[in-house]
């Protein structure tokens, strides 16, 4: 079987959660988990 090739939006959609998971792990490293919020990670990655 071929593997299907993603849609535009699915590839954004992808690149977005990646950016926002590599924001919240720096944010996280910085100053820890219990010291982050998500309004902070949103900041973070532009969302």
């Amino acid at each position: 079987m071929q593997a299907q090739e993603l849609t535009r939006r699915e590839r954004e959609r992808i690149r977005q959660r990646q950016e926002i998971l590599q924001a919240a792990l720096n944010l996280f490293s910085e100053r820890g988990y219990h010291n982050v919020s998500m309004h902070e990670i949103a900041a973070a990655s532009e969302f």
